[in-house]
């Protein structure tokens, strides 16, 4: 049986969108009926007066509600409403755009109200309402149903509202729209991944030519409108950061440095960061995970923006070499003390962190990044020595092309005695293979496919703090994610063995059976032994690490919620509920969001790893199993578990742009360093699958044992790994 609150919100929306808005009452209700024929007597008119008088209030009121666009001090009141209630984390402006509308919505979708943003009467009773529904309470209410079978929900209309990018925005999406606008040939300034007046002007330009209304704001249809697009002329043949930054390097400063690119500059900056105790991996000149966790970490210490990419103003804070750029006359820039005469008159230095980002639409705004470029971030100006990088580009175009016509070839199989549920690369060439109860072991490779070391997952509980009994327990363990400097595994067990534990969860089960917790063990990749021991929720599933290193997260799939791991205290410091049986997990490159695929519904949850907030992507398809991210944060790719597809999700906009038929059920998936590739196994087909992102065409398909259930890429080598349940490791060269 569904959730009771779930099922009123379903009904309550379904009622809102099928019933016809019923016409005011008539003026009647207020003025009694009047013998026409008799003259009126003097005590009527005081009455008629007042009659009247409410009757004009009650056509006045929808004047007085609140809503997008207004501004003031009941504007101001209501955010601190809001915000108590904890609907509204942005600066109380007094001006009501996209934020406040959107705690308006989640308000009146948590208490019930027609979720049309607008603080009319109804809102505004609740809302001052000692029974008004806050988040917090929400969120806590266990999502219990009495049948255990994981048959998905029928989908509900999205409660999220859709994503929206407008001026004073930062993050990844930014950056990536930027990109979209600059291929389309309306952007030409530098990609800031910070929405700026040049980056509003490209929007207004798009919407202009595209007949939309022009507002400057990337909703919903501007990103629609945009994807059909098609490449302009100019944005093939013009010369962009985009277009050459793969042959870039320290020897063209103009041009960024960025994950997927390999060369001797990214050696220099590897060694440099190590130099100055950010990176402590292999010195490869390949730009890969961990490369671009410590530039994160460089550019989160000094203040820079977090883009993960080594432009203009990472390079001169790292002390890199940086072309001469030549003032001009009336006025020299420094990028990282960005002032001038005309807009700080007290000529004291600009400090980014310093910035309050104010609410969408609220002027003034007091920094616009992307509104200036500089020689170093325009490669229109940027000095250009083709002999710097020909060859090294030539070998690159070689490579891609070599990429994406080859065929994926069987380099090794490894037997013995395991059975794989999941095979995960640490980022500095260990392979960990999960063997579950058939086993109890954890076995790890290296890149010679040799067997480095066979870990037990026995413990003693009680030398963790934990108090179930003395003595060793053992695990059962299904997946792994290492930390992001490949320092440390964190393996989740599907159940335990041994005293104090009877009441162990399955594949079918709900919280009501209150069936054991289990626990996430730390291993360390230098003594490749279990060093801490964390309790987590119940049939824990799928872990992923964030990559600013602060948390483990866990899918626990028998008690339905997700688990919050502080990786420095080494404990779960939070449950947080999402529904049937949460699988897999994605974070975002920036560490700011972590995408949980609830596999007994159609839907994504959307976890904001700042406040933990829980928000949705609706009606992605019949049971998303495993996600994988696009290394730019534009794209979330599914495997939907109940229709047998792989689909392709604009994170901009929840859409699912498309969906492809890899095999017959598509499990685990990984994804290129670059983006551009999916491996899919296909455990009821006995293949995997090489996907072209781009169009989500099937460019391979190789056989491989019985049921390969995981699946990991190494961008060192080209390879992919197979676990395959049976009891084999397949590699396959790319």
């Amino acid at each position: 049986m569904d959730n009771p609150a779930s099922l009123h919100v379903a009904v309550t929306d379904e009622a809102l969108a099928t019933s016809e808005p019923k016409p005011p009452a008539s003026s009647s209700i207020f003025i009694p009926k009047l013998d026409r024929k008799k003259p009126l007597s003097a005590a009527w008119i005081p009455f008629i007066f007042l009659s009247m008088a409410l009757f004009i209030v009650s056509l006045a009121s929808p004047v007085l509600a609140l809503r997008k666009g207004n501004s003031g001090a009941e504007v101001r009141n209501l955010q601190k409403t809001l915000q108590a209630e904890g609907y509204f984390n942005g600066p109380i402006t007094g001006y009501y755009g996209p934020i406040t509308e959107a705690a308006v919505i989640q308000f009146q979708k948590a208490n019930g109200l027609s979720p049309d943003g607008i603080v009319g009467t109804n809102t505004t009773t609740r809302l001052e309402s000692d029974s008004a529904t806050a988040t917090d309470a929400s969120l806590d209410t266990p999502l219990e149903f009495e049948s255990p079978i994981p048959e998905p929900e029928k989908p509900l209309v999205s409660a999220r509202p859709n994503f929206i990018l407008q001026r004073g925005d930062r993050n990844s999406q930014v950056t990536s729209l930027q990109r979209n606008l600059q291929v389309a040939g309306y952007f030409n300034g530098p990609i800031t991944g910070y929405y700026g007046s040049t980056t509003q002007d490209a929007v207004i330009q798009l919407q202009q030519a595209k007949g939309l209304s022009v507002d400057g704001i990337a909703g919903p249809k501007t990103r629609a409108a945009l994807e059909s697009t098609p490449v302009s002329s100019a944005s093939q043949t013009a010369p962009s950061t985009e277009a050459t930054e793969d042959r870039m390097g320290f020897a063209n400063p103009g041009l960024v440095l960025k994950r997927g690119s390999r060369n001797s500059d990214v050696t220099a900056l590897q060694r440099t960061l190590q130099a100055q105790g950010y990176y402590d991996g292999p010195i490869t000149g390949y730009y890969g995970n961990l490369t671009e966790t410590a530039v994160i970490q460089y550019q989160k210490a000094k203040g820079l923006t977090l883009d993960g990419m080594v432009g203009a103003n990472t390079k001169a804070a790292l002390e890199l070499p940086s072309p001469t750029a030549t003032p001009s006359p009336t006025e020299e820039l420094n990028q990282d003390s960005f002032s001038t005469s005309a807009e700080n008159p007290d000529n004291s230095n600009f400090n980014q962190d310093s910035l309050i980002k104010p609410e969408e639409n609220y002027d003034p705004i007091p920094f616009d990044q992307d509104a200036f470029s500089t020689p170093t971030e325009n490669s229109d100006n940027s000095p250009f020595n083709p002999d710097s990088f020909i060859n090294e580009d030539s070998e690159k175009k070689k490579n891609d092309e070599q990429r994406q016509s080859s065929q994926m070839t069987l380099k090794q199989t490894i037997s013995g005695k395991i059975s794989p549920k999941s095979i995960v690369h640490s980022g500095r060439g260990l392979f960990f293979a999960q063997n579950m109860m058939y086993s109890h072991t954890i076995t790890v490779y290296d890149r010679q496919y040799n067997l480095v070391k066979t870990i037990a997952d026995a413990v003693n509980l009680e030398k963790y703090g934990h108090s179930k009994g003395s003595g060793t327990y053992k695990g059962s363990p299904v997946e792994a994610a290492f930390s992001d400097n490949g320092k440390y595994a964190w393996v989740s067990n599907y159940q335990m063995y041994g005293s104090g534990f009877n009441n162990p969860g399955s594949d079918k089960c709900s919280p009501s059976q209150k069936t054991d917790n289990s626990f996430l063990y730390r291993i360390s990749t230098d003594s490749l032994a279990i060093d801490q021991v964390i309790e987590v929720g119940s049939v824990p599933k799928f872990v992923a690490t964030s990559p600013d290193n602060r948390f483990a997260l866990v899918s626990n799939w028998c008690s339905w919620d997700l688990s919050v791991v502080d990786i420095q205290q080494n404990q779960e410091i939070r449950r947080i509920k999402l529904g049937r049986y949460p699988r897999g997990i994605a974070v975002d490159a920036a560490s700011q969001k972590a995408y949980v695929a609830v596999m007994g519904s159609y839907d994504i949850a959307v976890v904001d790893l700042n406040d933990f907030s829980l928000d949705w992507i609706k009606n992605i398809g019949n049971s998303p199993r495993h996600l994988s991210i696009d290394p730019g944060g534009q794209y979330l790719y599914a495997t939907l578990n109940g229709e047998g597809t792989v689909a392709k999700i604009d994170l901009f906009t929840g859409r699912v742009l498309r969906k492809v038929v890899t095999g017959n059920a598509p499990r685990s998936m990984d994804i290129s360093d670059d983006g551009e590739f999916l491996y899919v196994v296909n455990y009821h087909s006995n293949t995997m699958s090489k996907v072209r992102t781009r169009d989500m065409s099937i460019q391979q398909t190789v056989n491989t044992k019985s049921n390969p259930i995981g699946i990991t890429y190494d961008p060192e080598t080209n390879q992919v790994w197979v676990a395959c349940y049976s009891g084999t490791i397949m590699v396959f060269q790319d």
